[in-house]
């Protein structure tokens, strides 16, 4: 069985010692072969530095561009942009108990490293936490129209209940007190 090619990854044995650069167009078969993602579409400018060097791989990567996420406000959806940067070191040899989120253990045998989920995390590690239309006017009036009729419905609807909560314990006391 022929193993699937993977565009994001690198070759370990073979690459010449220094700099070598790579440049990658996210878009959207990237984030549509990621399981339960919350990104579907969008289009991400990636560069990536792979300094090799005796013991380990220095990888620097920067990216930016445009996502679509669904706005936490009106339900639309809308572009984000998104920008990062990160150093991240592929060590020879076993795994240290230091815990560096940017370290990855590799072995001698490794003849190549698949990038993909690297690019996948830090991408959705640089989406803000509030993710909204950036201005209210851009999203859907209907929706804040319910959203915020609903509150005084709510209002409303809880002095009824309080009203028949308490027409209950009085007719409750008033069989106590016969």
């Amino acid at each position: 069985m022929k193993k699937e090619e993977n565009e994001y990854t690198i070759p370990l044995t073979g690459l010449a010692f220094g700099h070598t650069e790579y440049q990658y167009v996210i878009g959207d078969s990237f984030f549509g072969k990621r399981d339960y993602s919350e990104v579907q579409n969008g289009v991400v400018n990636l560069h990536l530095d792979v300094e090799k060097l005796e013991t380990m791989f220095i990888l620097t990567l920067n990216f930016e561009g445009k996502v679509v996420l669904q706005c936490d406000r009106c339900g639309d959806d809308y572009e984000q942009p998104v920008e990062g940067s990160a150093e991240i070191f592929l060590k020879y040899g076993a795994e240290d108990n230091d815990e560096d989120g940017d370290v990855i253990f590799i072995t001698k045998n490794d003849n190549e490293f698949d990038l993909g989920n690297l690019f996948y995390e830090y991408i959705i590690l640089s989406l803000p936490i509030h993710r909204v239309h950036e201005n209210e006017s851009d999203c859907n009036q209907e929706v804040l129209d319910m959203l915020y009729n609903a509150d005084e419905d709510e209002d409303e609807g809880e002095n009824d209940t309080n009203q028949a909560w308490s027409e209950m314990m009085k007719q409750l006391k008033d069989k106590l007190d016969n």
